[in-house]
């Protein structure tokens, strides 16, 4: 049996682009995964499906819809199952790689945890349709905001993937900063809210483990694009 392997090219991986890609991106997202995806085309991918996630998790929460939380589910899944092929194939080659693929080859294991978080999500959701949990609007509309974004840090993200942009990437880490702010204080909020009785004690654990990991998330891609700043800042101005 052939063995599968992971096409890396340093060269492309820091051009202004990929060939056509600005058109291929949702080619790419309705592709089912492949081991043949080039790196890059592998994150693309990734974050593409990840950007999907949260676009359904936002209408799971606030208006329970079964077949969203199935959608995210079968999303989640591709997104390990490509995780798995890209990290694999490029950690047996990562001794003589360069510095670049030292630096990617990060990526889809935080993609990865990404992923697994918005899955902790996808079960805060289906435990408020199983337990038929009533929040306020406050609460609708704080998640929405989240949720939004959410969505604009990881097509910032995607966006910088294709084109390692400094301003890009400064956009990216920006949101992921307001992000992760906006989670810890809606934290305080709600239990503020909490105990002096204004929120039901029951309701208030999934809301909480939804900011938990919507503040992990934010965390995780700022990493991601600190780490690719950096490399970014290091590249000579003709190579970016």
């Amino acid at each position: 049996m052939k063995e599968k392997t992971i096409f890396f090219n340093p060269i492309r991986m820091i051009s202004p682009k990929l060939d056509f890609e600005a058109t291929r991106i949702e080619e790419l997202h309705n592709a089912p995964v492949s081991e043949y995806f080039t790196l890059e085309e592998g994150l693309v991918v990734m974050v593409s499906k990840l950007i999907h996630m949260a676009s359904l998790l936002k209408e799971s929460f606030i208006l329970d819809c079964p077949d969203e939380m199935k959608s995210c589910q079968l999303l989640a899944e591709a997104i390990h199952k490509q995780e798995n092929w890209l990290t694999t194939n490029l950690v047996c080659s990562a001794a003589s790689s360069s510095e670049l693929c030292k630096v990617f080859m990060l990526f889809p294991g935080r993609l990865g945890r990404v992923a697994t978080y918005l899955e902790s999500i996808l079960n805060c959701c289906r435990i408020k349709c199983r337990d038929h949990l009533v929040y306020t609007d406050r609460t609708y509309s704080e998640i929405e905001e989240l949720f939004a974004l959410a969505r604009e840090m990881l097509i910032n993200f995607r966006d910088a993937i294709i084109v390692p942009n400094q301003f890009i990437l400064k956009q990216v880490i920006t949101l992921a900063g307001s992000l992760e702010q906006a989670c810890l204080d809606r934290q305080v909020s709600h239990i503020e809210r909490l105990l002096n009785g204004s929120v039901i004690p029951r309701a208030s654990a999934p809301y909480l483990d939804i900011l938990d990991s919507t503040e992990s998330i934010g965390r995780h891609v700022k990493e991601m694009a600190e780490r690719l700043e950096t490399l970014a800042i290091a590249l000579p101005a003709a190579r970016r």
